[in-house]
């Protein structure tokens, strides 16, 4: 257990407020058009209600994306709903957000979801010449939505050469379960191997050709084949 590893925990998310509208118009074009007004399409659904089909200013989604939060209170139609923002699809090019799907949730119910583990320091391991590697980059986790964490911050300065840090050494945060596998590795430090370089001289080179030697009796008969 590496109880003298120093974990930075987690800082809670605020509860930011996103304004919405609700759409009716659906299908690529009308998509499209919305998106060359300043427009995100989204959809809210959940909690066995009826799917709502919403746009939100993408410069007013995208401030708060950037807050690291999860959790949003939604508000259209004079309705406020809160909600966690459950996926992003992505234009694979200029990375903007093209769609946000958001599901409903209840503030006292828990959630499960993912959420990113980042590493801080230098690790021993690295300064005595190993490699560090961040395997595990998000973990599965269930908590309340006040409680969920922008990140995981692990502290990987006493990080020795041939370690690693799994799951279940990771620090028990009040109201996070991690969901994921306990024996997994979360980061490791291990030696680097290096491999031998051929080069082209060696692969040209003739392998020496050693005679085969003859059997007993064989020697007797080709020398009297030669007399």
């Amino acid at each position: 257990m590496f109880n003298n590893f120093m974990f930075l925990g987690v800082r809670e998310m605020k509860i930011l407020e996103l304004k919405t509208e609700k759409r009716t118009t659906k299908g690529s074009r009308a998509i499209t058009k919305l998106r060359m007004t300043g427009k995100i399409p989204a959809i809210l659904y959940g909690h066995k209600q009826d799917n709502v089909m919403l746009c939100m200013k993408e410069d007013e989604f995208t401030r708060i994306l950037h807050t690291g939060t999860r959790t949003l209170y939604l508000t259209y139609d004079h309705q406020k709903e809160s909600a966690l923002i459950k996926e992003i699809q992505y234009d694979h090019v200029s990375d903007r957000v093209l769609h946000v799907d958001f599901s409903r949730i209840d503030l006292d119910e828990m959630v499960k979801l993912r959420v990113p583990i980042g590493l801080a320091g230098e690790s021993i391991g690295v300064k005595e010449g190993g490699i560090l590697t961040h395997v595990m980059k998000d973990i599965e986790i269930e908590c309340l939505p006040t409680s969920i964490p922008e990140t995981i911050k692990v502290d990987v300065s006493e990080l020795a050469l041939g370690k690693a840090i799994h799951v279940k050494e990771l620090p028990a945060l009040e109201g996070i379960r991690y969901l994921s596998d306990t024996e997994a590795v979360v980061v490791s430090v291990h030696q680097i191997v290096e491999k031998k370089t051929v080069t082209e001289e060696e692969l040209l080179a003739e392998p020496e050709v050693i005679a085969k030697k003859p059997k007993e009796g064989e020697e007797t008969a080709e020398a009297e084949k030669k007399a």
